[in-house]
């Protein structure tokens, strides 16, 4: 259930970054509330990932601010960031290719573990209790998202959908309140997309969380998002519902490259500056 109260989970802020002369991100403001699902997308080249860098500390905004559960964390580390509980993926999958399946979640359990170095060394009860807790967190992950069976295997072996779910279950693996998924769909078949529609619906209620979702594919955004931004050049052009979105001129022209109004295609070589 969204939250009702003034304070957002997840309060962005007019926050903008350049690169050089490229103002890559300018200007964009979110408001993300428990249980709520919304959606970003844009034409290649349009800032979409970038806002992710942003909000997981990759970069530092130059202007604006960000808030998670009314505390600013845009001056914060990546690694600060996702212990305050912004969990993200990525468009190209980044896991852990020689380790196992679950060595794979592992690694993000330790985000919350309070064991020591000398703990470790010389296996505590405390360090042991500690990491049969994991282990038993990480095997009911693996059984949810149906990989139980594949914990032991190398990640890499894992077919293209079940890396993709995999990388989805680690990043759960924090305990974050907001999940950025970045083009989770991307190089599924038909019958893969329908089942990971599902386990995205499956996670806000099980998980108690927010997902901000960047997607290429337009049935998936508009099947899954109750809310859409649309950003073009680092602006953002449109916010609205699905059908709103769908019906929006800004929106179709910047998707299509001609204007709604008259017809006629973008001055030559525009598109090309947009990489």
């Amino acid at each position: 259930m969204i939250q009702t109260h003034d304070a957002p989970l997840l309060d962005v802020r007019d926050i903008g970054i350049a690169f050089g002369g490229l103002r890559a991100v300018d200007h964009f403001s979110l408001r993300l509330d428990l249980g709520q699902l919304h959606g970003l997308i844009g034409p290649n080249g349009a800032g979409k990932t970038t806002c992710f860098n942003l909000l997981t500390g990759v970069y530092a905004p130059d202007t604006g601010e960000i808030r998670l559960r009314g505390r600013p964390i845009h001056h914060s580390r990546p690694h600060q960031i996702a212990g305050a509980g912004i969990a993200r993926t990525f468009q190209n999958i980044r896991l852990f290719p020689h380790l196992s399946v679950i060595e794979n979640l592992l690694v993000a359990c330790h985000l919350r573990s309070r064991q020591t170095i000398a703990g470790a060394i010389f296996e505590s009860r405390k360090h042991l209790e500690d990491e049969r807790m994991m282990e038993h967190k990480c095997l009911a992950l693996l059984d949810r998202f149906e990989l139980a069976d594949q914990s032991d295997e190398p990640a890499a072996s894992l077919c293209y959908g079940d890396q993709r779910r995999l990388e989805i279950a680690r990043a759960l693996a924090i305990d974050p309140k907001v999940l950025l998924l970045d083009e989770p769909a991307a190089g599924m078949n038909p019958q893969e997309k329908v089942q990971l529609k599902s386990l995205i619906r499956g996670l806000l209620e099980g998980f108690n969380i927010a997902i901000l979702l960047i997607e290429h594919d337009m049935s998936v955004v508009m099947d899954l998002c109750e809310q859409i931004t649309v950003l073009d050049h680092g602006c953002t052009i449109a916010t609205g519902a699905p059908a709103e979105i769908q019906a929006d001129p800004k929106v179709i022209e910047a998707y299509l490259g001609a204007s709604v109004e008259t017809g006629e295609p973008e001055e030559e070589g525009t598109a090309d500056e947009r990489g």
